[in-house]
């Protein structure tokens, strides 16, 4: 009788074990958001124009002219990129060197946003996307030239050049307000692409009591950097929290979107730092490539809430090869929550498929999160096998007793 008791007493622990087991277990769910950035263009026209009869039509060349004529001659600066700062260059073209040519003080209703510095005329206002700026509107010739002027062929030809307005301060009390900026040639024939500025936008990754799932606002977390110039900083954060009744660690993690060869080469060039709560887990560029595995961001406590800072920076040196060039990047947040109240196991035949949770892998499938961890199953079962093999056995050995 006492090998028995003990042996029931091996099988009733076995079943309290396996009723508990069943009740433990952890629920796991991924959101994605991709990251769009787009750099601007530094790009203008210069078109001239005359007056006609009171209405504004393209400049026509060649004209004969008298002393003491006035020309309508209108070159016009547009603006189809980004915000910049404008300056042009007018030079006077002579085929009789030995007589007087065209200069600056034949040139009429100049505005007074011009200031003559060095060579250069220079717009002391920033120009902005779609707007214009006129150098001036006539073209005076001197009263006093003669006969011997008759035959002389003269010309007046304008260079246009532009500058971004982001990151960029001209002094106009210098005599290089510019400074020794290199101007590069525009690559780009076609009107630049502007982007209006809109209201911020609050970021956020919450794992959600109510629909218990992690929801991240918006899809793509770039979303007020707008288009981005050379030296641009641009600061974002997103507020990562845990309304659920359960403790949840989330984690982080980039992925790459497929994109062609310069975009991917853009990502190498812009910088990256990540920190949550303070605490820096990423400082280099875009592309993350040390990112590409889980990082955790903390394990929430119902109700905990963190911050997750962000920084790009565009550098200054880039180039207008990568004007107009845009990229992307995918990030990952994953959260395991960790579920320690006892339930009461459903009755046989009330459990369906259907009741399981839900999640989606890192391919944005759904599929049944498990309730229980498979491997303390196994366990139990191989311990029940055991405990029957030696109840079996127990029974032998005593029946065999009492033939003896």
């Amino acid at each position: 009788m006492k090998i028995r008791k003990r042996t029931m007493t091996a099988l009733a622990a076995a079943a309290m074990l396996a009723g508990i087991a069943g009740t433990y277990g952890y629920f796991s769910d991924i959101v994605t958001v991709t990251n769009r950035i787009a750099l601007g263009d530094v790009n203008i026209s210069l078109n001239e124009y005359e007056r006609k009869s009171g209405t504004e039509v393209s400049y026509t060349n060649p004209k004969v002219v008298l002393p003491g004529d006035v020309i309508s001659k209108i070159p016009r600066i547009t603006n189809h990129g980004e915000a910049c700062w404008v300056r042009a260059r007018i030079f006077y073209e002579n085929d009789r060197k030995e007589l007087e040519a065209f200069s600056d003080k034949n040139l009429m209703g100049i505005p007074s946003e011009w200031v003559k510095r060095g060579e250069y005329f220079y717009y002391t206002e920033i120009l902005k996307p779609k707007e214009t700026a006129t150098i001036f509107q006539e073209l005076e010739v001197p009263q006093d030239w003669t006969e011997e002027h008759s035959s002389q062929k003269l010309q007046v030809n304008i260079q246009a050049d532009a500058i971004q307005a982001a990151n960029f301060q001209p002094d106009f009390n210098d005599m290089s307000p510019w400074g020794n900026q290199e101007i590069e040639l525009c690559i780009h024939e076609e009107n630049g692409k502007t982007v209006s500025e809109k209201e911020k936008v609050k970021l956020s990754v919450e794992f959600n009591g109510s629909a218990h799932k992690l929801l991240a606002v918006p899809e793509d977390f770039f979303a007020n950097v707008g288009t981005a110039m050379p030296g641009d900083v641009f600061r974002d954060s997103a507020a990562i929290s845990n309304t659920t009744q359960n403790t949840a660690e989330l984690f982080f993690h980039t992925g790459l979107v497929c994109q062609r060869a310069d975009r991917m080469d853009l990502l190498k060039k812009l910088k990256l730092t990540i920190s949550m709560d303070g605490r820096i887990i990423y400082s280099g560029d875009l592309q993350a490539e040390k990112l590409k595995s889980d990082i955790s961001l903390g394990k929430f406590q119902p109700g905990q809430e963190g911050t997750l800072d962000f920084t790009v920076s565009v550098p200054k040196e880039l180039k207008n090869a990568y004007a107009l060039r845009d990229t992307a990047v995918k990030w990952y947040f994953t959260v395991y929550e960790d579920d320690q109240t006892p339930t009461v196991p459903p009755k046989d035949g009330e459990w369906n498929d259907s009741q399981a949770p839900e999640r989606k892998d890192t391919a944005g499938k759904l599929s049944s999160v498990k309730t229980a961890d498979e491997s303390p199953i196994l366990y139990l079962i191989l311990l029940g096998l055991l405990s029957v093999i030696t109840l079996t056995t127990v029974l032998i050995v005593r029946k065999g007793g009492k033939k003896q």
